[in-house]
């Protein structure tokens, strides 16, 4: 029987489950249970995956390419290999091409249909850009669910106990952390949080930058300020050797960071545990932060979390759980932090695909506030949120406005992500130009409509609503909700043709 599949792509490892027989398993790529997001490339530009892959980045890092989850959403990322221009998507397609083949294979069934997470913290480009990298695989992505929503539903699934979740999911590039109320098999998401470039290969770097400034201290060799191609290697090694001794010293006092020959020196220096954990507080205190602003967004105190659950592999270390521990209260880690999400994405791939094999019902929130720049009365542009964050998704709102000036051809409508007041400290995410159509004498009033999928991507509709009786309605309702869009109104006039509109699907970065 054909099978839809969970796939947790990550900035390290990605791993794919399914959910059969009312349970869920992890399906083995290249006999192990996760696979290194790592793809490399030969003289002749085949392509390695995975394991293979991340054994040549050792080799030949200029024609590999690691940790491209985090330049997800990024238009202007290219990474040019052997003469060949390839983009974020196109790298995350063939880890996912790598990772269906291998379920093909574990199932002997074909797969088309999948539910791929997401950090939460994630934009709608960066949505966006996941979505289009399974499509490219050739996958039906029924949906992209955040990473700790996921990550509740392994954990919270059939317990039949009502009660409030908060998710600390530290993974190799990525940090989130959502509160979510779960009623017998029901997910509420209150509040999400997070930082999208913040995770295990940051805590690398901090080992990399202190192992880097010994060595330059005992060989006066600048290893990081070098960009030959043998320092590129050296630098290589470093990381993987930085990673190594981030996991030792998870379970050990100290650690050995050895590379016999690191342009023409040893290296070989021990780092204790006391040493690390003071190179990594600053990034553990952002989490802190995070941690306690997303509990203020849900209204929520520490005595109000029933459980809070670790997720990813970088919460492995002692000192994240003894963070977690002083901040909030004792965190209970999951069985294997680093499949979890997966399983999640399993759990809701199979409610999705086959409806009946099992029932769950996920709501999610929108992580950044969404909105358009207008005028105000003085002429100058301030943000005018159309969706807060915070506000569980699918989703529709808009506002009203109007044309500034009698005879006004069109209305540029620019829109942002953010939560600043002034429009341009916020990130701009595309534009629309709405004609008005003919040119009034008078002032026209303009709608502006933002549709949030299911998927967390944004569908923006400018309307030109005609002056006169049959758009009173909705101007007085607008006075009287600052703003706010009588969304029933606008659509009959839309419907009768008395309004004239414009779609555009906005994207990051154009």
């Amino acid at each position: 029987m054909p099978y839809a599949i969970g796939i947790d792509l990550g900035t390290t490892n990605s791993v794919v489950s399914i959910y059969r027989r009312g349970v869920v398993e992890t399906l083995p790529v290249e006999g192990r249970s996760t696979m290194p997001s790592v793809v490399s490339f030969r003289r002749d530009t085949t392509a390695l995956v995975g394991q293979a892959a991340k054994s040549r980045l050792l080799l030949d890092p200029e024609n590999s390419v690691a940790s491209t989850k985090r330049f997800m959403g990024d238009r202007s990322k290219i990474y040019t290999i052997m003469g060949q221009s390839f983009s974020p998507v196109d790298i995350g397609s063939m880890v996912l091409q790598k990772i269906v083949a291998a379920a093909r294979e574990s199932l002997g069934e074909e797969i088309k249909d999948a539910v791929i997470t997401v950090p939460a913290y994630f934009t709608e480009a960066q949505r966006e850009d996941t979505k289009e990298a399974g499509e490219k695989a050739g996958l039906n992505v029924l949906r992209l669910v955040p990473e700790p929503t996921a990550a509740a539903i392994a954990y919270g699934l059939d317990k039949g106990k009502d009660q409030t979740i908060l998710v600390y999911d530290l993974g190799g590039g990525t940090f989130d952390v959502s509160i979510l109320q779960v009623r017998n098999n029901s997910f509420e998401v209150k509040a999400v949080g997070g930082d999208s470039r913040l995770g295990g290969d940051d805590f690398d770097e901090t080992i990399m930058n202190w192992a880097s400034q010994k060595f330059q201290e005992q060989t006066g060799i600048d290893l990081l300020g070098n960009n030959s191609k043998a320092a590129k290697v050296a630098r290589q090694r470093l990381k993987e050797a930085a990673e190594t001794a981030k996991i030792e010293l998870s379970q050990a006092n100290s650690s050995f960071i050895t590379i016999p020959d690191c342009l023409g020196h040893p290296l070989e220096l021990e780092i204790s545990l006391s040493e690390y954990n003071e190179l990594i507080a600053p990034l553990l205190q952002k989490t802190v932060d995070c941690m306690h602003s997303v509990m203020r967004d849900a209204k929520l105190g520490p005595d109000d979390i029933d459980r809070v659950i670790l997720v990813g592999g970088s919460t492995k270390n002692q000192v994240v759980r003894e963070t977690v521990a002083r901040e909030i209260k004792e965190p209970y880690t999951a069985e294997r932090v680093d499949e979890v999400v997966g399983h999640g994405a399993a759990i809701v791939a199979a409610n999705l695909f086959l409806p009946d094999a099992i029932e769950i019902k996920v709501s999610d929130v929108t992580a950044h506030s969404l909105g358009v720049d207008m005028l105000d009365e003085t002429e100058t542009l301030y943000f005018q949120r159309i969706i807060n964050r915070q506000t569980t998704y699918p989703c529709q709102s808009g506002v009203l406005g109007f044309t500034n000036r009698p005879k006004q051809e069109e209305v540029k409508l620019r829109v942002f992500r953010g939560e600043n007041h002034d429009p341009e400290l916020n990130t701009y995410l595309g534009e629309l130009l709405l004609p008005v159509l003919p040119p009034q004498s008078e002032i026209v009033p303009v709608a502006a409509i933002f549709e949030l999928d299911s998927d967390g991507i944004i569908h923006f509709t400018a309307v030109q609503l005609p002056v006169g009786k049959s758009s009173e309605s909705i101007i007085y309702y607008a006075l009287e909700q600052e703003g706010a869009l009588d969304l029933v109104a606008v659509d009959t006039l839309i419907k009768s043709g008395e309004a004239k509109t414009k779609m555009v699907k906005i994207k990051s970065g154009l």
